[in-house]
C-alpha cells in the first residue's frame, strides 16, 4: 500500500508540473481575483480513497471558495427535506446550453422554472426550498454538513469573499422565480444563504474529502456516519454528470467521465463512486468557467487509471471464462 502511495503522488507531482505553466493562459474572474484565490501558479490535487486515505500534491496549503460547487448542500438538505418527487416541482432536471447565470433560459422553456438545481437559478430556490426558520439556521445547516463532508468542524465562510458575492444579476434570478411562484418570501429570507454557501472555504484535501463521501455512497470515508442517504447521493451524482462542468458538461463526460462539479474559483470536486473523491485547484479558467489545469489534471488521472464510469470494468472481463 504505501509503494502504491508512492507512486500515486509521484505521478501527481509529475502532472502538477506539467500544468503549471497552462494554468496560467486563463481568465480569473475580478470578484474573485480581488478578494478570494489570486494566485495562477497554485496548481493543486488531492485525492482520498473510500477506505480514508489520503494523497495530495502541488500548493496544498491555501484555503479558496466552493464557489458553485456548494451547491450541491442545498441540493442534498432539500432531497433530504421533502423527496425528490416535491424537489422537482421547484426545478428541472436538464443540461443547459447557456451560461450558469442566465436568465433567458427560464423564459423559453415550459413552465419557467429553473432548468436544473446547480445553475444559479436552480440553486437559489433549492436555498429557498430546505427547511430552516431564517436564513441563519439554513447557513448552519448547510455548514453542518460540509464540516462533516471535509472533516473540518471549524469549517466557515469568507465574510469578504460573501459581501462580494452580493450581484444583481442573482437578484433578478430570485425575484423572476418568486415571480413564477418558485420561491416565496423577500430576498434576505434566501439569497444570503446562496452567497454564503459559496463563500465557504476549504483546503484541497477537505474538498476531496467531501468528494469522497459522494463517492462512497453518503457514508463518510472517516467517521463511518451516513450524512446523506444513497438515492440522495446517486441523484447528485447524476447531476454532477450532467450538468456539474456548466455547458461543458457533455464534452467533459465524454473526455474524462467522472461525475464533477466545477466553481469559478478554480476548483472541481470529482467522484468515482465506490473508488474515490477527488479534488483539484487551478485559478485560471477557460471560456466555460471552468478550470484549465483542474479539466487537464482530472482527465489526465481519469485516463491513468481508466476510472471514467463509462469505461469497461476490466477486473470482470474475465469472469465468464
Amino acid at each position: 500500500m504505501e509503494n502504491m502511495q508512492e507512486e500515486i503522488l509521484e505521478y501527481l507531482e509529475k502532472i502538477i508540473e506539467e500544468e503549471k505553466q497552462l494554468a496560467r493562459r486563463g481568465e480569473i474572474p475580478d470578484y474573485i481575483e480581488a478578494v478570494d484565490n489570486n494566485d495562477h501558479g497554485a496548481v493543486t490535487v488531492s485525492l482520498t480513497s473510500t477506505n480514508g486515505t489520503t494523497v495530495r500534491a502541488g500548493d496544498y496549503e491555501g484555503r479558496f471558495s466552493l464557489q458553485s460547487i456548494a451547491k450541491l448542500f442545498p441540493l442534498a438538505i432539500a432531497l433530504m427535506d421533502h423527496g425528490s418527487e416535491e424537489v422537482f416541482k421547484y426545478t428541472g432536471k436538464a443540461p443547459t446550453g447557456n451560461v450558469y447565470h442566465s436568465l433567458i433560459q427560464m423564459e423559453m422553456q415550459e413552465k419557467e422554472k429553473p432548468l436544473n438545481p446547480l445553475v444559479n437559478s436552480g440553486a437559489i430556490v433549492m436555498c429557498g426550498l430546505m427547511k430552516g426558520k431564517d436564513t441563519d439556521e439554513k447557513i448552519e445547516r448547510i455548514l453542518s454538513l460540509a464540516r462533516k463532508m471535509t472533516g473540518n468542524p471549524d469549517l466557515s465562510y469568507n465574510e469578504e469573499v460573501y459581501k462580494a458575492e452580493d450581484q444583481d444579476l442573482n437578484r433578478a434570478l430570485f425575484y423572476y422565480n418568486r415571480h413564477n411562484g418558485f420561491i416565496e418570501g423577500e430576498f434576505e429570507d434566501t439569497l444570503p444563504v446562496y452567497w454564503k454557501m459559496t463563500a465557504i472555504e476549504v483546503t484541497i484535501e477537505e474538498l476531496s474529502n467531501m468528494a469522497a463521501v459522494i463517492a462512497n455512497h453518503g457514508i463518510c470515508v472517516h467517521s463511518g456516519e451516513e450524512l446523506m442517504p444513497s438515492d440522495v447521493v446517486t441523484t447528485l451524482k447524476a447531476f454532477m454528470i450532467t450538468c456539474g462542468m456548466y455547458d461543458q458538461s457533455g464534452s467533459f463526460a465524454l473526455e474524462v467521465g467522472i461525475p464533477a462539479k466545477s466553481g469559478v474559483s478554480g476548483s472541481i470536486v470529482a467522484a468515482i463512486p465506490g473508488k474515490l473523491g477527488i479534488g483539484v485547484m487551478g485559478p485560471d479558467l477557460n471560456k466555460y468557467s471552468n478550470s484549465i489545469a483542474g479539466i487537464r489534471m482530472l482527465k489526465k488521472i481519469s485516463d491513468k487509471w481508466k476510472l471514467s464510469i463509462f469505461s469497461k470494468d476490466e477486473s470482470k472481463k474475465d469472469e465468464s471464462k
